[in-house]
């Protein structure tokens, strides 16, 4: 059986808990190949920086009831509004460095991802998303009701495909890497030097939605 390691964050009534600082210290990653968070909105900064300690910290947690649970290979972060008959902000900041390759399922209400490193497979399933992704994934699958997105990608991985009613897109390649695209909305501006893709074979990125504008291009 894979260890379990289990962090929660119990913020009560007035004045924090004492034990909060406690429980918010780091959480190991060294093991970690997965992350799954769910919930309420957050922010995530997410890097693969060999030169930092494998760890996870979740700031900004008064108003929240989280878990961070390690079991195995998996971290879970769950996320709920304290309840209370006052209105709460639970707004965290979920900081995570990790093994290269590690991939990323982040499914909670909204979210504000910034992704700096080489990670395996990226799926966000949300309502609203801004996303800033720098290096790789090696599949990026993103669906949301409005996305915006900037992606800046040494190497483009696998596939890159975004559904979303309204998607505000900012691709960008180095230059030489081969890029296919297909945009597929009701209506759509797409600024691009690069042709769309052409014939059965599936393209490298692929767009769908209701509103969309990408600019898909290379970097100097």
């Amino acid at each position: 059986m894979g260890s379990l390691q289990t962090l929660a964050f119990l913020a009560g009534l007035g004045a924090a808990d004492p034990s909060a600082a406690e429980m918010a210290a780091p959480v190991d990653l060294s093991a970690v190949d997965t992350v799954v968070v769910t919930g309420e909105a957050l922010s995530v900064a997410a890097t693969t920086d060999p030169a930092r300690p494998l760890l996870a910290t979740l700031d900004d947690t008064e108003d929240c009831a989280a878990i961070l649970r390690v079991d195995g290979r998996v971290l879970t972060v769950d996320l709920r509004e304290q309840s209370s008959v006052w209105p709460r902000d639970c707004r965290p900041t979920l900081s995570l460095n990790l093994r290269p390759g590690t991939a990323l399922a982040l499914r909670p209400a909204a979210i504000e991802a910034t992704l700096d490193g080489r990670f395996g497979a990226v799926a966000v399933q949300v309502h609203a998303a801004k996303l800033s992704l720098s290096g790789q994934a090696r599949t990026l699958d993103l669906t949301a009701n409005a996305v915006q997105a900037t992606l800046r990608a040494d190497d483009p991985g696998e596939a890159i495909r975004i559904q979303a009613d309204a998607a505000d897109l900012d691709l960008g390649f180095r230059r030489g890497t081969p890029v296919s695209y297909q945009v597929d909305a009701r209506m759509s501006l797409v600024d691009s030097a690069i042709p769309a893709a052409a014939g059965d074979r599936p393209p490298l990125v692929s767009i769908r939605g209701e509103f969309v504008r990408a600019r898909i291009g290379y970097e100097d």
